[in-house]
């Protein structure tokens, strides 16, 4: 967990002086910031590198594009997955990005989309479930209720 700690700061502050994309969008729409929340996911799936292209994605798409990129991922979404677990297990709850992400995927599992993807079986279904009803709180808070280790 502290390397994934470290790893997020590291993006934290390394990305924003990569890319004015972060800031502003170039087709005029608002301004928006690379969540905190969507870099821990790409450092909990391995794909840390994929910040730059979500800093292009508005903020409240976010949670929708990453949810669309691991549901094509069974090793990503089950690492994700087992991040969230632990989130739930150690802090209480998940955040409310996460949260939107778990309603996102369930969406595609429930829509005919769901027949061109490798659907969790019915034990898989069911954590996505839970995980989906966790209690949310800021990621700051999950933060400081990790388990040190």
């Amino acid at each position: 967990m502290k390397k994934l700690s470290l790893a997020v700061i590291a993006l934290a502050l390394a990305v924003p002086s990569t890319s004015s994309a972060l800031t502003s969008t170039s087709v005029g729409s608002d301004s928006h910031m690379l969540s905190l929340s969507c870099v821990e996911a790409l450092v909990a799936i391995d794909e840390a590198k994929l910040a730059g292209v979500f800093s292009f994605v508005p903020e409240k798409d976010a949670p929708a594009a990453f949810g669309d990129l691991i549901v094509h991922d069974k090793k990503a979404l089950k690492k994700y997955v087992t991040k969230l677990d632990r989130d739930r297990d150690q802090a209480g709850g998940i955040s409310p990005w996460d949260h939107d992400v778990m309603m996102f995927i369930l969406q595609i599992y429930a829509s005919p989309l769901a027949d061109t993807l490798e659907k969790p079986g019915a034990a898989g279904m069911e954590r996505l479930t839970v995980l989906a009803n966790a209690p949310t709180m800021q990621l700051q808070e999950i933060t400081a209720r990790r388990k040190k280790k």
